[in-house]
């Protein structure tokens, strides 16, 4: 599993010529680390005395950016298996009749797959932009440019994501299918930006 590896092996695949891991596997691993630096400010935060009227809000969000972190781990490579499934399909025969119908299913099942897992890998990024967001207000203004840090990765990787799902939905017949996830994918855009400029603000005013 990719996620077992050292991060300068995953580098080196990403760098290469082979067609995953790519910015599906990417963004999931951004998210992860979006998710990571909120956390350590929150670490920061628990135990110390001038945020004291804070403390359990601040262990409920670090539980919170931990299970989001684990999901986003694991989204790294489910996403690569994902778009395997989708040149798997694509190299199965298609001789017969018979043949190009269960490539033709094969091939829209893998390409639904592909949309999903970076969709789920957007969503995550969309929580953890929404915690990073309350991390910033609440959390040690020590660390405030790492809870920023933490809003502008989770806003990049999820763009990232998003860029992914749009690629595989439109190579998608099921027109209901892809316009729900189409309007989906517009809905957290403009989510995340709207939660990026209120974090913005937050950093504007503490820096």
């Amino acid at each position: 599993m990719m996620v077992e590896e050292s991060l300068n092996q995953f580098i080196q695949k990403l760098a290469s010529g082979a067609p995953t891991p790519g910015g599906g596997s990417a963004a999931a691993l951004g998210g992860a680390m979006a998710a990571a630096l909120s956390e350590m400010v929150c670490n920061l935060t628990i135990g110390k005395e001038k945020y004291s009227s804070v403390q359990e809000e601040v262990k409920e969000e670090k539980e919170k950016l931990a299970s989001c972190r684990k999901r986003l781990m694991e989204a790294v490579d489910e996403d690569s298996k994902a778009f395997d499934e989708v040149m798997k399909a694509f190299g199965m025969p298609k001789d017969s009749e018979e043949e190009k119908e269960a490539r033709r299913k094969a091939i829209q099942n893998a390409y639904k797959l592909a949309a999903s897992v970076p969709m789920e890998t957007a969503e995550k990024c969309m929580e953890v932009l929404e915690h990073s967001a309350v991390v910033a207000k609440i959390g040690n203004k020590n660390s405030i440019t790492d809870a920023g840090s933490s809003a502008l990765l989770a806003h990049a990787s999820l763009n990232a994501a998003l860029l992914n799902v749009r690629i595989n939905l439109s190579g998608i017949k099921d027109r209901e299918f892809a316009e729900k996830m189409g309007k989906r994918v517009e809905e957290i855009q403009k989510q995340a930006d709207e939660r990026l400029n209120y974090v913005k603000k937050i950093l504007d005013e503490e820096i």
